[in-house]
């Protein structure tokens, strides 16, 4: 019987302890004290406000995705992408992003979406790109490139921070049929061995 009282005694205790922390109000995560698309106070390269949903470029920033065309993405619709010109421009783009590539949220309250740390993008990138071309007999002919992209560090093969993962490329009038590369593991996060920081 005492061991009964003993053990009800330091469960009691041990109750008494861990309740007030366990009921106690947690501060609000850090992102809380930050801007959002909703608040109206994040703008685009132009300075115009980002809104959620869709916008006419193609872009929804709150969902990490875009869906337009080449020319859409650079946000100009002026037949052109970032002012090159060529047959792809009108290629349908669907991009995903990861937070930590580039944020639906401001914290450092420059007006800006956050990108990674200093303004380079972390996380990874999908591209995934529907069109079509005309072929040296004249024919127009489809295709289809998926392309996963990862930060990887400065050194890093394309554009001096991030590896191409992954792509798969269908043209079949120029032979392609699936996957062209791939590298590490399966999935979009990014692994040790990638990162040289």
């Amino acid at each position: 019987m005492k061991r009964v009282f003993l053990l009800l005694a330091v469960m009691l205790m041990i109750i008494g302890l861990v309740a007030p922390a366990a009921l106690a109000v947690p501060p609000p995560p850090d992102n809380e004290k930050c801007a959002t698309i909703q608040g109206g106070t994040i703008t685009d390269s132009a300075g115009n406000p980002l809104s959620v949903g869709f916008d006419e470029f193609g872009y929804n920033y709150q969902a990490h995705l875009f869906v337009g065309t080449y020319d859409s993405s650079d946000r100009v619709l002026d037949g052109t992408y970032w002012g090159l010109t060529g047959d792809y421009v009108d290629d349908v783009l669907m991009m995903k992003w990861s937070e930590d590539w580039l944020a639906n949220v401001d914290c450092n309250d420059d007006g800006k979406l956050d990108r990674g740390t200093s303004g380079v993008s972390l996380g990874w990138l999908t591209n995934h790109i529907i069109g079509d071309y005309v072929d040296a007999d004249g024919n127009v002919q489809h295709y289809t490139n998926f392309v996963k992209i990862v930060w990887t560090g400065p050194g890093s093969p394309l554009w001096n921070e991030y590896t191409v993962i992954e792509e798969v490329y269908n043209d079949p009038a120029a032979g392609f049929n699936g996957l062209l590369t791939k590298l590490g593991a399966p999935g979009l996060g990014l692994n040790d061995h990638w990162t040289t920081d």
